[in-house]
């Protein structure tokens, strides 16, 4: 009954009661929230770096009746995408971080979301696994996932010279194995990924206004040696007009 009552006190005042934060911290987080309204008190006082954040992360976990943690690199003793794929982690702001005995510990952002508790459970279960659950801060999830996209992209060359961009875009692509190369223009920017091992990772965001040369040069590759560019997609834009 006493963690259920806590569950209902709004986080804020439970985790001042604790002596975890101020007064003046929470008033300071709910500033921030007018212009975030989606974020989470607990991780916005992470993002001001408002008190002890470890003292945090455990005190929200306790208030929740979750099991809480700060998840680090070194805690991940596991291939994240042999169990849930890069896409799955993002959208459910999820990392598996370690296996044992038929169990997979999963940590979340979001631990009061069923939807979310239910997907990756259910990907898990499907390859006969248990999931057992922690909860962190979502810019720590974050972080974590940036990275991995991050890992593919550490020798592109992101030139003021098309050709130049390119040639290091395909090289970089075969020297990491990428099996596809997606360069997708969106809104504000273009998107370099590469598919590696079954998993498209964002390599490179290029300015928009190198778009026309970018099409024109990879119509030129396609004409010329369309078979070794390396290049297998360029998603939504039509290049016959060009």
């Amino acid at each position: 009954m006493a963690a259920e009552a806590r569950r209902k006190t709004p986080m804020g005042i439970e985790l001042v009661r604790r002596g975890i934060v101020t007064q003046s911290d929470i008033e300071r987080a709910m500033e921030y929230q007018k212009a975030s309204p989606n974020k989470k008190i607990g991780d916005i006082l992470h993002i001001l770096d408002l008190g002890d954040q470890n003292a945090l992360i455990q005190a929200i976990g306790e208030i929740m009746g979750e099991k809480s943690m700060i998840l680090r690199y070194g805690d991940i003793t596991l291939n994240v995408t042999d169990y849930i794929s890069l896409d799955v982690a993002k959208q459910n702001k999820a990392i598996p971080f370690e296996i044992s005995n038929g169990k997979v510990k999963v940590c979340f952002a979001d631990t009061t979301n069923k939807r979310i508790m239910d997907t990756v459970r259910l990907l898990l279960l499907n390859r006969g696994l248990v999931m057992e659950r922690y909860i962190t801060f979502e810019s720590n999830i974050d972080e974590i996932l940036e990275s991995f996209e991050g890992q593919a992209s550490e020798n592109i060359t992101i030139s003021r010279d098309v050709t130049t961009l390119i040639d290091s875009i395909i090289k970089t692509g075969m020297e990491k194995r990428a099996s596809d190369i997606h360069i997708e223009p969106l809104e504000n920017e273009i998107r370099v990924r590469y598919r590696i091992d079954g998993e498209l990772l964002t390599v490179a965001n290029i300015e928009k206004e190198k778009q026309l040369q970018i099409i024109r040069k990879i119509k030129s590759y396609f004409k010329y040696a369309p078979r070794k560019t390396g290049i297998s997609r360029w998603k939504d834009t039509d290049l016959s007009g060009l």
